[in-house]
C-alpha cells in the first residue's frame, strides 16, 4: 500500500469518524494530530481501534511511541510499516 493512500485513509477516518468538525482539506501530512487537529487521547484510542479495522491489523502497545503520532504522515508511515510486518 502506498504511504499516500494509507494517508487518505487516516484523513478520512479522522475527519468522519474522529472529529468530524475538520474537512479534509485542512488536513496534510504535516498536520500534527495534537497540536493542529487537536485530538486528545481519548481521540487517538479512538483512531487506533478505526486503524486495527480498516487495515485489518492489530496495533500492539509495545511497537507504538508517540513519535509515531506526530503527524498524519508520521502515523501514516507506521502503519505502512505495520502493514508490511504483518503481511510477510
Amino acid at each position: 500500500m502506498t504511504s499516500s493512500t494509507t494517508s487518505n485513509r487516516i484523513t478520512y477516518l479522522i475527519c468522519n469518524d474522529i472529529a468530524p468538525e475538520l474537512q479534509e482539506s485542512e488536513l496534510s501530512n504535516d498536520s500534527s494530530l495534537f497540536d493542529d487537529l487537536k485530538l486528545n487521547s481519548i481521540n487517538i484510542v479512538e483512531l487506533l481501534t478505526q486503524l486495527e479495522g480498516e487495515f485489518s491489523i492489530e496495533l500492539d502497545d509495545e511497537d507504538m511511541g508517540f513519535e509515531h503520532f506526530a503527524t498524519v504522515g508520521t502515523l501514516s508511515n507506521f502503519i505502512n510499516e505495520v502493514i508490511q510486518r504483518q503481511t510477510t
